[in-house]
């Protein structure tokens, strides 16, 4: 969550400290706006020209770079004590440091002169090395002074595959650089820092063309290099219509979004005067809901970089923030569009669902109904807690509500299922059941979307796909929505992406499962010590019968309570930074439980055994 100082032309050392003041002052750095940035026009250009009125050549300077040591020089005139004296100073409030460069030959802006300050696509390596010495954490990387024009400034529309090949190379230049100081073999001179991308921006300047074949070649190439990615053109917050085409804009290229590789539809206008406070509120709901990278502008006509009272008014709401900055990280779906309207939910990593509904008019309030189980979830009791809008008091037995969005804005909720709430079925919507209430599993690239035990830990998908077996040695590739055969019994294993729900996790609830067999079968495990309790199975004619039910450990520990039979073992996990334990095998269950002979199935009361998660069920 970015705090940029001022527009690029009037960023200052002074200005940056300011706003970096006043973050902490205001309580905004508290709740997550806790990085300072500048952008364009902090170095001086390549011409060797500072950004001062008269233009003043600065000294042992050659195309814009140290003669001496190769870098980038920043501006005498806004950095007089250089970039490291700003970089101290934020850490010193506990904040982060937010740097900018082009990707290209040169920036962007060239301040009336025909050239403006070096790019980076030639020099990634040292301009990183550079960032990182003056304790830099987040690297703006712009597209400007496109590598097949002579142009020696300013932008070039992405439409050819020439083009499109350039900017891929960049980004993988950036990428092996970034990598390559993360982890140099020497500890003093490691850094980690956060790239945001432009380059797709340019391929889809009027955010009309990201659907396209070329753009999302694009797409493919670059999302693996970076942490964000700026997808479309400066669009000034003019209008709420335009908030209207950026969140249908992240809609279409959601598939690209998740934990570690976030979309960025550019700023949220929290210091624009034409918007009113209604239409500033609403984008930032929708920000939230989209995991859209969050840049918000400090303007003043002083240029101090202070942030107004009125302004951190509006940016200090918890409620939205936390949605945001969850941990699953899910670029929230649109479920459902009424007359006027669009409903948005997405996982949240407790359990419970974030609601958004966006009211597309911006002069006409609009009335909307939607219900649990359009959201995501066949729960048929929960509760509405509000983030941006009014109480939400009736919910009727079918699991409906309806709620009146003013115009130009959106409202949230969070969507809670009561522990022991009754659902509609294991096997219920997209994704598989809409009783799943937990992440266990994640990709090794978004590590952290998702936990399971005490420390984070969690499946990896890579590591199931790849590196699984069955009991007797048997190679065994897991994947998503694939029919997986364990003693006779075919488990169908979840067909969910990073950060999504993919396991049940027992906490009392009843769930519909109307089947006749002989026994129902289990496959999961507990991810802290072995955990159970007593199921219940629900009839058509009204009687139950129980049985003792629970999972060992996925450690392959023992289990003296909760016995059950190995499935599979799979070897490594993701912890909570990426891929790990490659020579440690863990362990996945079956367990099952006998249908009294002669009874048919309703539903399935689970105990509370928050430990253990439930990946797939089958009746035999």
């Amino acid at each position: 969550m970015i705090l940029r100082s001022e527009s690029w032309t009037r960023t200052t050392a002074a200005s940056m400290k300011k706003t970096a003041d006043d973050a902490v002052a205001t309580g905004l750095a508290a709740q997550g706006w806790n990085t300072v940035s500048f952008d364009d026009t902090w170095a001086v250009r390549a011409d060797c020209t500072d950004w001062d009125a008269n233009a003043t050549v600065v000294p042992n300077c050659t195309n814009g770079r140290d003669k001496t040591t190769g870098n980038l020089i920043p501006s005498p005139t806004k950095y007089p004590n250089g970039l490291k004296d700003v970089g101290d100073y934020l850490h010193s409030k506990g904040l982060f440091f937010g740097v900018y460069t082009s990707g290209g030959k040169y920036m962007c802006d060239p301040g009336g002169r025909s050239i403006a300050s070096p790019g980076s696509f030639d020099h990634f390596e040292k301009d990183f090395r550079f960032f990182a010495s003056v304790g830099a954490d987040y690297v703006k990387v712009d597209y400007c002074g496109e590598p097949n024009t002579t142009n020696k400034y300013g932008y070039t529309i992405l439409d050819t595959d020439l083009e499109i090949n350039s900017a891929i190379e960049s980004s993988r230049r950036a990428a092996t650089a970034i990598n390559a100081i993360k982890n140099d073999a020497d500890p003093g001179k490691r850094r980690s820092m956060v790239m945001n991308i432009s380059a797709p921006a340019y391929a889809n300047w009027e955010n009309d063309g990201y659907a396209t074949p070329l753009f999302q070649r694009m797409m493919n190439s670059i999302v693996p290099a970076g942490h964000a990615y700026r997808v479309g053109g400066d669009v000034a917050g003019t209008s709420w219509g335009l908030t209207n085409t950026l969140v249908d804009m992240i809609e279409g290229l959601r598939p690209f979004g998740k934990q570690g590789h976030f979309l960025d539809a550019d700023r949220l206008y929290f210091d624009d005067t034409a918007l009113t406070a209604d239409n500033k509120l609403g984008g930032y709901v929708m920000w939230a809901m989209q995991n859209t990278h969050m840049v918000a502008m400090i303007r003043n006509s002083n240029y101090s970089g202070a942030i107004s009272s009125t302004q951190a008014a509006l940016m200090n709401k918890p409620g939205i923030i936390a949605v945001g900055q969850d941990a699953l990280a899910v670029t929230a779906k649109r479920v459902a569009r009424g007359t006027g309207y669009d409903v948005f939910a997405k996982p949240l990593s407790n359990g419970d669902y974030a609601v958004a509904i966006m009211n597309r008019s911006a002069t006409q309030p609009v009335t909307a109904t939607t219900s649990g189980s359009v959201v995501g979830t066949a729960a048929k009791a929960f509760t509405l807690t509000p983030v941006v809008g009014p109480n939400i008091t009736s919910i009727d037995a079918n699991g409906n509500f309806s709620v009146t969005v003013p115009a130009g804005t959106a409202v949230m909720y969070r969507l809670k299922a009561a522990n022991t709430a009754a659902y509609s079925g294991w096997n219920f919507g997209l994704n598989g059941s809409s009783a799943r209430n937990a992440t266990a599993i994640t990709d090794g690239d978004a590590p952290a979307a998702g936990t399971w035990d005490a420390g984070g830990n969690t499946l990896s998908s890579d590591r199931l796909a790849n590196n699984a077996q069955l009991p007797d040695g048997t190679a065994l590739s897991v994947r998503a929505g694939q029919t997986v055969t364990i003693g006779g019994v075919g488990y169908t294993w979840p067909n969910t992406t990073s950060g999504q729900f993919d396991s049940v996790k027992p906490v009392g609830q009843t769930i519909d499962y109307n089947y006749a067999g002989s026994k129902v079968n289990f496959l999961g495990a507990s991810g802290i010590g072995e955990s159970g309790g007593t199921i219940r199975l629900n009839y058509t004619d009204g009687t139950s019968s129980t049985s003792t039910w629970g999972f060992p450990s996925w450690s392959c520990a023992s289990a003296p309570t909760y016995p059950a039979t190995i499935a599979f073992k799979v070897f490594g996990r993701n912890s909570t930074s990426g891929p790990a334990d490659a020579g440690t095998g863990y362990c996945l269950y079956t367990r099952s439980v006998p249908i009294t002979s002669g009874k048919t199935l309703s539903s399935i009361t689970l105990p509370s055994a928050p430990n253990a998660r439930i990946f797939a069920i089958k009746a035999s």
